[in-house]
C-alpha cells in the first residue's frame, strides 16, 4: 500500500520509528493503532507479535479481508526478507521470542545482565525485527510503524536491541477489561477460512491481575530508556483528535499539517489497512464512531467489581486521579504550520490577543548549552511577542548570543546587576521584563515548541491561576530519557510542603507578572541560592493558585557528572536554613521526612557519617515510607559514588537536592 502523496513523511532510507501501544487486551488498543496508522507517514501493522507464532503459521486473515499468503502487501514484505515467509524463519523468530521476549526476562532486561547464550538471543530476535519493520517501511513508503503487540517485554526486548521504540501505554478502566475478557463468546475473525477461532477469554478475577501487571511492566519501560507517552481509554474516545496529538508530540514523532483530518470529533474514517490479530474492529473502515463502552456497570457482578477492584487498585486509584488534560484539547498538532489561520482553528479558545512574554534566561559557564536553549526559545510557535533576556551571571557578556533575533523575537543580552548566583539574575531580569508574563528557563534545558502557547492559553482559560508548571522529560545518562507527564492540573500549599513538585522546574515556570507583587521576588538571601525556585513557589502557593499542563513540554537535563560531587558542602547549611525559613515543612510528616533525608544524604556525601545517621533516623521516625532516608542510609554504609544514590532516587521520583 505505498503512498506517495505530497503530504507523506518521506521515509526511504531512514531507520524506522516503532509506535508501540502497550497495555492489556481489550483496551482498545486496534482502534487507537488504526488511527494513528491513518495519518500520513504512519503505516499500522496489527500486533506484530502474533505474525511468527499465530499469522504465518495458520495463515490468518490480514485487515484487508484476504489470507496473508495471499495479501499483496505482505507477499511485497516478505520479498524483502532473506528468507521471506519460510516456515523454518518464523520458527526461529518464534524460538527466540519465547526466549527473551517474555515476561518473566523483564527483570533480566531492567538490571541489565544480558549475557551469554541470553545476550545473543536478544540481538538475533532485535535483528529480526529490525529488518522486518524496515521491509515494512520500504514497501509502504512511510516512515513511522505502528505495532500494537501489547506486550511490555516486547518493546523492551526491541528497544534493548537497538530499536527506535517509543511506546504509548493505553489504560482503560481494570472493570472493564475484566468484564471484557469474561466473556468467551466472541469471534476471532483472523481465523483462516473455514476454521472457527474464539478471542482469548478470563476468569474477572484472573484478568485483573493480568491487568495489573502489565500496567506495572509498562510504568518501567522509562527505566531503561523508553518514551512512554500514557493515555487513557476514556480520553481517546471522548476526544481522540486531541487526545491522539497529544501523545504523538509527547513522544517527539511528526505530524504533517493535516495529518489528523481524518478525526472529526468522535469520528474517524478509516479505510481498509493491512493489519494483523488484534479485535475484530480490524476489519472495519469507513466512518467509526467511537463511544465509551460501559457494558461492564450491568455486566460485572457486584462481587466480582469488588475482587477486580481490589486486585486493580493501585493502578485504578492512580488513573482514577489523573487529570483529563481538557486542555490538550488546545494544543496545535505536532508539525503543523504556524500561520495564524492555522493556529485559531487549531486552538478555537486561545486569546484574540496573545501579550508578550519575557523569558528570562541565567546563565554562567555553558556557552554551548545556552546556545540550545535559546535555540528552543526562538523555535516556539507562540503567536505573540517574545522578550528573551539572557542574563550572564558572573562573566562577560556574549553579544553574539542575541543572534536569532527575529520577528516577534527580540533577544537581549546582560549582566547580572544583583547579588551573585541565580536568584539575583533573575531578579536583573525582572527589571528588565516588560511582558504580561514571565517566564524562566535554565541555560541546560530547553522548551518544546508549543510550550509558551500551551502555557499562555490555559492561562487564558483558568483567569485565577498565577503561575504554571509543565510536565518534563528528564534527560538522563547513558542516554536515556523518562516522560514525566503532570500529576495534576493544579498543585496545593500541602503537595508543595511535601514535595517540590517535578513539574514546577524552573525551566517549566511561567508566571503572571503580578505574581512577583504579591509574592515578592526571588530571595537573594538563601545560602549559596539554594532552592530560590521552589521557595518562590511557595511564596506563590501562599497567595494565589498554581497549575500545571499535564503534557511534558520541557527537557530537563539530569545527565552532568557528578551530580553531587561539590554541592554537598552547599547543600548541608542550605537545607537547614531553608527548613528554618519554611517551619511549615516541619509540620507535615511526609515532607519533614523528605527534608531529613535530604540533610543527612548531603552530611554522608561530606564524610560525616555520625550526622548524616541521626538525621536519617529522624526522618524514618517521622515517615517512615519516605524513599530519602532509606537512600541516606544505604550511602551511609557503602560510601558509593553518591551520583549512584541520587540516579536510585529518580528512579523512585524523588530527588536528594
Amino acid at each position: 500500500m505505498p503512498r506517495g502523496t505530497d503530504s507523506t513523511i518521506s521515509t526511504r532510507g531512514s531507520t524506522p520509528t516503532v509506535v508501540y501501544i502497550a497495555g492489556s487486551g481489550r483496551s482498545g488498543s486496534t482502534l487507537l493503532e488504526r488511527s494513528i496508522g491513518a495519518v500520513p507517514g504512519y503505516v499500522n501493522v496489527g500486533e506484530l507479535l502474533d505474525l511468527p507464532r499465530r499469522v504465518v503459521p495458520r495463515d490468518e486473515l490480514c485487515g484487508c479481508g484476504e489470507a496473508f499468503s495471499r495479501c499483496t502487501f505482505w507477499t511485497a514484505v516478505g520479498q524483502r526478507l532473506p528468507e521471506g515467509w519460510s516456515e523454518q524463519s518464523m520458527a526461529h523468530v518464534h524460538r527466540l521470542q519465547t526466549r527473551v521476549a517474555r515476561q518473566r526476562f523483564i527483570p533480566q532486561m531492567l538490571i541489565g545482565r544480558r549475557t551469554g547464550r541470553y545476550a545473543d538471543n536478544l540481538t538475533s530476535y532485535a535483528t529480526e525485527y529490525a529488518r522486518l519493520y524496515r521491509a515494512i517501511t520500504d514497501e509502504s513508503g512511510d516512515r513511522y510503524v505502528v505495532d500494537a503487540s501489547k506486550w511490555p517485554s516486547q518493546a523492551l526486548a526491541l528497544k534493548i536491541g537497538g530499536i527506535d521504540v517509543r511506546v504509548i501505554h493505553l489504560v482503560r478502566d481494570v472493570r472493564g477489561v475484566a468484564y471484557s475478557l469474561s466473556r468467551n463468546d466472541i469471534a476471532r475473525p483472523q481465523a483462516a477460512q473455514n476454521e472457527r477461532d474464539v478471542m482469548f477469554s478470563n476468569v474477572p478475577a484472573s484478568a485483573a491481575a493480568r491487568w495489573t501487571a502489565t500496567q506495572t511492566e509498562a510504568d518501567l519501560l522509562g527505566a531503561r530508556g523508553v518514551p512512554v507517552a500514557r493515555m487513557r481509554y476514556d480520553d481517546f474516545v471522548d476526544a481522540p483528535g486531541p487526545t491522539v496529538s497529544r501523545a504523538l508530540h509527547a513522544l517527539r514523532l511528526e505530524v504533517t499539517e493535516h495529518g489528523l483530518d481524518h478525526i472529526d470529533g468522535t469520528t474517524i474514517s478509516l479505510g481498509p489497512s493491512h493489519g494483523l490479530s488484534g479485535n475484530p474492529s480490524r476489519f472495519r473502515h469507513g466512518d467509526v464512531l467511537l463511544r465509551p463502552d460501559t457494558r461492564w456497570k450491568q455486566g460485572l457482578s457486584r462481587r466480582d467489581r469488588i475482587v477486580v477492584g481490589a486486585i486493580g487498585a493501585p493502578q485504578l486509584l492512580r488513573t482514577s486521579r489523573e487529570p483529563l488534560h481538557r486542555s490538550a484539547a488546545t494544543a496545535p498538532r505536532p508539525g503543523t504550520a504556524t500561520t495564524n489561520a492555522t493556529r485559531d482553528s487549531a486552538d478555537p479558545s486561545g486569546p484574540n490577543e496573545w501579550p508578550v512574554v519575557s523569558v528570562v534566561l541565567p546563565t554562567h559557564g555553558r556557552p554551548e548549552l545556552v546556545r540550545d536553549a535559546i535555540t528552543s526559545v526562538a523555535a516556539q510557535t507562540y503567536p505573540g511577542a517574545i522578550e528573551l533576556l539572557v542574563v550572564h551571571d558572573r562573566e562577560e557578556e556574549d553579544p553574539s548570543l542575541a543572534g536569532p533575533s527575529r520577528d516577534r523575537l527580540t533577544i537581549t543580552v546582560m549582566s547580572n546587576t544583583r547579588s551573585p548566583g541565580l536568584a539575583g539574575a533573575r531578579n536583573s531580569g525582572l527589571e528588565r521584563a516588560t511582558g504580561e508574563f514571565i517566564a524562566t528557563l535554565d541555560d541546560d534545558d530547553t522548551w518544546h515548541p508549543t510550550k509558551l502557547e500551551r502555557q499562555v492559553a490555559r492561562f487564558h482559560s483558568d483567569p485565577d491561576i498565577l503561575a504554571l508548571g509543565a510536565g518534563i522529560r528528564l534527560i538522563l545518562p547513558e542516554g536515556r530519557s523518562a516522560l514525566w507527564p503532570g500529576r495534576d492540573e493544579r498543585i496545593t500549599y500541602q503537595m508543595l510542603l511535601r514535595n517540590r513538585v517535578k513539574e514546577l522546574h524552573s525551566s517549566t515556570l511561567i508566571m503572571r507578572r503580578d505574581a512577583f507583587a504579591k509574592a515578592g521576588e526571588y530571595d537573594e538571601g538563601l545560602p549559596n541560592g539554594y532552592a530560590e525556585d521552589y521557595d518562590f513557589v511557595l511564596r506563590v502557593a501562599r497567595v494565589g493558585r498554581i497549575g500545571v499542563v499535564c503534557e511534558p513540554l520541557a527537557d530537563i537535563r539530569k545527565d552532568g557528572h557528578s551530580y553531587y560531587r561539590g554541592r554537598a558542602a552547599n547543600t548541608a547549611p542550605a537545607l537547614a536554613h531553608f527548613l528554618a525559613k519554611h517551619p511549615e515543612i516541619a509540620e507535615d510528616r511526609r515532607g519533614h521526612a523528605r527534608m531529613l533525608g535530604q540533610m543527612a544524604f548531603a552530611h554522608s556525601c561530606l564524610g560525616d557519617r555520625s550526622t548524616a545517621a541521626t538525621y536519617a533516623a529522624k526522618a524514618v521516625a517521622r515517615w517512615p515510607l519516605s524513599p530519602h532516608p532509606y537512600v541516606a542510609f544505604a550511602h551511609i554504609v557503602s560510601g558509593v559514588e553518591p551520583t549512584r544514590f541520587a540516579s536510585l532516587a529518580r528512579r523512585f521520583g524523588r530527588g536528594m537536592a
